[in-house]
């Protein structure tokens, strides 16, 4: 009888083993590993440092007193960088802070009789503005606007012919007349986020310098003096861009209107 339950005994402990079914057997399994977390989502709000390059168009309408007004257009590039801040609501609404600032190659000269030519250049410019946006995930559409600056200057030179209703000079009279300029910009744009907290932007800008008068007095050595005269100054520009957003650790808020 012993004999018959000891074998028994050993029968069934020998199945468990083979079988893997003991408790002691499932104590001896590796953990599972727990599920990856998933990846967060990708939020607007938060600080932006990026670069932008790009093409522009800028005229010029000069007036010489009492020669009629006369208008020209000139283009080159520019690049620099810009830095701003993004609150994003849980409405998909956004708005925005942003200053820029851009080293310019924007240039040309024109004819203008009876002045022999008008030269104008933007060697820098840039803007403090606000954006405005919707979001759409990883889409942004933004309108942008506000107030910008604009080093520009211009290159005047007449003669041997009527200077603007002087007695004309007995050789061609130049003038350098540069002038910090200010007024505004408006545009818009979209943004994407390609990868990770990068973005990549296309932008349109209308830039508006308002007018400035200037007034030449000559010069000691060469007294002709070119008369007062007006310039008003508009540019357009296309960019593309790169920022790095800084995300923020709060979830969007609803807004509130």
């Amino acid at each position: 009888m012993q004999r018959k339950l000891l074998a028994r005994l050993m029968g069934a402990t020998a199945g468990l083993l083979v079988t893997g079914s003991s408790p002691f057997a499932a104590d001896l399994r590796p953990p599972m590993a727990p599920p990856a977390p998933p990846p967060p989502e990708f939020t607007w709000t938060g600080f932006e440092l990026g670069a932008q390059i790009g093409g522009g168009v800028s005229t010029t309408n000069v007036q010489v007193f009492p020669v009629p007004s006369n208008s020209f257009s000139y283009s080159g590039v520019f690049g620099g960088i810009h830095v701003g801040f993004n609150y994003q609501f849980t409405n998909s609404f956004l708005i925005g802070l942003q200053a820029e600032y851009n080293f310019a190659g924007i240039s040309g000269n024109s004819s203008a009789p009876p002045l022999l030519s008008l030269e104008t250049a933007v060697r820098e410019f840039g803007s403090v503005d606000g954006r405005l946006g919707m979001t759409f995930g990883r889409l942004l559409i933004y309108g942008i606007g506000g107030f910008a600056y604009g080093d520009i200057r211009g290159l005047i030179q007449c003669g041997p012919f009527d200077c603007g209703g002087f007695p004309a000079p007995a050789f061609p009279v130049s003038r350098a007349f540069a002038a910090n300029r200010y007024g505004f910009d408006v545009g818009g744009g979209l943004e994407y986020n390609i990868w990770g907290n990068w973005t990549a932007r296309a932008e349109y800008r209308y830039y508006n310098f308002g007018t400035r008068g200037f007034h030449d007095a000559g010069f000691p050595l060469n007294p002709i003096a070119i008369p007062p005269h007006r310039s008003k100054e508009t540019m357009q520009t296309g960019r593309i861009g790169l920022t790095y957003k800084f995300a923020w650790p709060t979830a969007p808020v609803v807004a509130k209107y």
